[in-house]
């Protein structure tokens, strides 16, 4: 007698534990314009309790992740791009991506009495960082061209009525 009660309860055991898969849920995932998740991907898959899900998003050129939406309680951390969320019931995230801006300066041009200048002109213009400008200044009649003064540390040639700036700061 005592073989078969051991053998039931090792039986009842193993029947219980064949009948404990764990509680699923859904995981969808989406991204905005910008970029995409590559790790699980963009879909709608289901996991266990208690089941860590690694996260990657990739942006695309000209792109930056800008964070983790949605029901993101259990997003370790939701500035990474790479990162984990723990399922605890049905969740809906989204990667959110923003476009990279260039970087801008702005180039302030005067000129003084006995000349002009003529390209790009008078006044105030904003360039791409690393954007190479033409200069150039016209004498009034009598009068010759000296230099270019101000920030002059990116122009090519000072001294020459005719030359570049290369833009790597807001210049005068």
């Amino acid at each position: 007698m005592r073989k078969i009660s051991r053998f039931l309860i090792v039986a009842a055991l193993v029947a219980g534990l064949s009948g404990c898969a764990g509680v699923s849920h859904a995981l969808t995932i989406a991204s905005t314009a910008g970029g995409s998740v590559t790790t699980p991907g963009n879909q709608n898959s289901p996991y266990y309790t208690g089941e860590v899900v690694n996260l990657t998003a990739i942006p695309d050129a000209g792109y930056r992740f800008a964070g983790w939406t949605g029901d993101v309680e259990t997003v370790a951390d939701v500035n990474a791009a790479s990162t984990t969320i723990v399922m605890q019931g049905s969740y809906a995230i989204t990667a959110e991506f923003e476009e990279i801006r260039p970087v801008e300066y702005a180039l302030s041009v005067s000129g003084n009495t006995g000349g002009s200048v003529t390209v790009p002109g008078v006044g105030t213009f904003t360039y791409e960082a690393g954007t190479v400008v033409s200069l150039t200044a016209t004498p009034a009649s009598g009068y010759r061209f000296v230099n270019w003064t101000g920030d002059v540390e990116t122009i090519a040639d000072a001294n020459s009525a005719s030359t570049t700036i290369t833009m790597t700061a807001t210049t005068q």
